[in-house]
């Protein structure tokens, strides 16, 4: 099935590497949806090329790849797939595999660790959300995560055949049909409340017709209606796809803004010298100690750099030996080490795009827990 990515997942990832400090694990990315065949094929030989005068990771490499190419042989594509990551390793004995709703950059890397970035930008721009769509005697409710609408519940309530007016005066009539729909909209809030309570369902869209929605927010506790992000018109019958595609821009959107408040946030705290650090340095040492709370790295941002796999120091250029512990260090984007830093301190991490405010700041900061 679809996998639901959670932050558990990346954090378990980002915890494997290997102690010896060898490139042995192979982390692949595949856009499904406009499949190059040959992509894999290309990125094999190349990587057999340099690997090849080293005789025990050739060898794992080789073994790997055919983990790899059996699984891709054998798996077929699923209904609503788009994209697919997995990460595996012969010597390791580890293999891992996300089928994915949205599309990714075809990606093959080999690697001391598995290549966790594009999963943790899946995870920033595809937060899951909740979606309900409702009216006086009807609601849909929907959980969307990763482009997968992975939860549907449905509930009905026929109000009017319920309480037919017979002999029954109008006032009468409307007070009891009023009643019915208030307590058909509070079975629902109680519904909403036990699937949206869980930390993964970070924002609420709720859509519909006429006064039902409104009332219906208004009945939720606090801690579910802090989550609502918007409430939309929308008729009932309304196509699904269409009607989730609106909540994805509409989450989408409020991701942008709420990215550029953050660096609004990281910058006031930089002009009154408080809870913030920026630059490569500065966040790199405040990651690895565990002080940041908020992330936040500029997309696409990379820079060339080492790791020392002993003592976890890593720092921009490079270095042959570690120069605090002696040991061999290791080429690396000093960015995906911090992001894998970042997601074993259980730190939020937050991709921001088009910002210049954040690029000046040396493209990466972060707000903090403590100094």
């Amino acid at each position: 099935m679809l996998t639901n990515l959670k932050n558990t997942d990346i954090k378990e990832l980002s915890e494997v590497y290997d102690s010896e400090n060898r490139d042995s694990f192979i982390s692949l990315y595949l856009d499904i949806d406009t499949l190059d065949n040959k992509f894999v094929g290309r990125r094999k030989n190349t990587c057999k090329s340099v690997l090849k005068e080293d005789k025990e990771l050739s060898e794992n490499f080789e073994k790997t790849m055919q983990m790899i190419e059996e699984y891709l042989n054998k798996s077929g594509r699923e209904k609503g797939q788009k994209g697919l990551a997995m990460f595996a390793s012969n010597i390791h004995n580890f293999f891992r595999v996300y089928k994915l709703g949205v599309l990714v950059e075809n990606l093959l890397i080999v690697d001391t660790s598995p290549y966790i970035r594009p999963l943790a930008r899946l995870v920033d721009e595809y937060e899951a959300f909740g979606l309900v769509l409702l009216d006086s005697q009807r609601a849909k409710i929907y959980v969307v995560s990763s482009g997968k609408v992975g939860y549907k519940k449905k509930k009905a309530n026929d109000i009017i055949n319920k309480h037919k007016k017979g002999g029954m005066s109008q006032a009468r009539f409307q007070r009891l049909r009023k009643g019915a729909i208030d307590h058909f909209l509070k079975d629902v809030a109680e519904d909403v409340e036990k699937l949206f309570s869980n930390d993964e369902v970070v924002k609420i869209i709720i859509a519909g017709s006429g006064n039902a929605k409104i009332i219906f927010k208004n009945i939720l506790p606090p801690h579910i209606k802090s989550k609502i992000v918007d409430i939309i018109d929308m008729d009932f019958d309304e196509a699904e796809g269409r009607l989730v595609s609106k909540a994805e821009e509409i989450v989408l959107e409020d991701e942008k803004e709420t990215s550029e408040r953050n660096v609004s946030r990281l910058r006031d705290e930089i002009l009154r010298n408080g809870l913030a650090v920026h630059g490569l340095k500065e966040t790199g040492e405040a990651v690895i100690n565990g002080q940041i709370e908020l992330l936040l790295v500029s997309k696409g941002y990379k820079i060339r750099g080492w790791i020392c796999e002993k003592c976890q120091t890593v720092d921009s250029g490079l270095k042959d030996k570690c120069p605090y512990c002696g040991s061999r260090t290791s080429e690396v984007d000093v960015i995906e080490e911090i992001i894998e830093f970042a997601k074993r301190t259980d730190t939020k991490i937050e991709f921001v795009g088009d910002n210049l405010g954040l690029d000046e700041l040396g493209g990466v900061g972060g707000l903090l827990r403590f100094k």
